[in-house]
């Protein structure tokens, strides 16, 4: 195993002990309080994120590494800083909570059903990967559900401890998935490196193309389930924030390979700075709402 395969789980490990600090048992119960919205929300990620992800890919003609890389962020779950970004536009912060967790949780199963359709779709013969799907869920349980429950106890047991040092893991661990993928570059074959800078200008449009179109989905169905205008926007920054930490282990740790974490990098410069634009426009609206 490379390093990446091997420090990879650990790092992934640590952010999910941190999403577990923001969770309690009764964000879960408000599944069964309110279906409607989480249930319908969570679908909809599921079933319309990589839907959309193929129509973006297929009309900008985005270079097939990108598309498989955008599948990946597609089926990520929603990253914490939704809920930060949530909290910040003083929308519906549980419902955020609540959704990143049962999505974090389902994604165990979902994610390397996605992973490995949208590589085979994108990449096809030109370029041989084999994604373990039956590996890659054995290592989400251990890496998603076991430290989300460890966070959610240490949450119930040491509060304190939970508000104290939550932040600072988060960061540490950001940091450390930067080494991650610092190191894979540097270590890395050229075959890995197969996109070109000429390529970068159509992935830069395609990564703000994904997140707009992914907030008009989150929209759009919050709308159709008849959700309040918090819930909407809510919904919108859930839709459009992924977590791409999830997105860059699985590339590098799962499946090793540097160049399907391209799109992720993308992503991140492109569509959280949309998602910070979309919570200033929304505290300035909201005193007319």
């Amino acid at each position: 195993m490379t390093e990446t395969q091997l420090v990879g789980p650990v790092v992934l490990f640590i952010l999910m002990v941190i999403v577990g600090l923001e969770l309690t048992p009764a964000d879960f119960y408000r599944v069964m309080r309110a279906p409607a919205a989480v249930v319908g929300g969570t679908l909809a990620q599921l079933l319309l994120l990589p839907l959309m992800t193929w129509c973006v890919v297929a009309l900008l003609d985005v270079p097939p590494v990108f598309g498989a890389g955008a599948i990946l962020v597609a089926a990520s779950p929603g990253a914490g800083i939704s809920n930060i970004l949530v909290a910040l536009a003083r929308a519906n912060t549980a419902l955020s909570v609540t959704l990143t967790g049962v999505a974090s949780v389902l994604s165990v199963a979902t994610l390397p059903v996605v992973a490995a359709l949208g590589v085979r779709v994108f990449l096809g013969d030109s370029i041989v990967v084999d994604v373990p799907v039956g590996v890659l869920t054995l290592q989400l349980a251990f890496a998603l559900l076991l430290p989300i429950a460890l966070g959610m106890l240490v949450r119930a047991r040491r509060p304190d401890l939970a508000h104290r040092y939550a932040p600072r893991i988060q960061r540490w661990a950001m940091i450390a998935i930067a080494v991650l993928v610092a190191l894979s570059i540097v270590f890395s074959d050229e075959e890995d490196m197969q996109v070109g800078f000429d390529d970068l200008g159509i992935g830069f449009l395609a990564a703000g193309v994904w997140t707009l179109s992914a907030m008009a989905i989150g929209w759009g169905m919050a709308v159709l389930l008849r959700l309040s205008a918090p819930d909407r926007f809510t919904f919108l920054v859930e839709f459009s924030a992924r977590n791409v930490a999830v997105a860059t282990i699985i590339a590098l740790s799962g499946l090793d390979r540097l160049d399907l974490t391209f799109f992720g990098g993308l992503y991140v410069a492109v569509g959280y700075p949309l998602a910070g634009i979309a919570v200033l426009w929304w505290r300035r609206r909201e005193p007319e709402s």
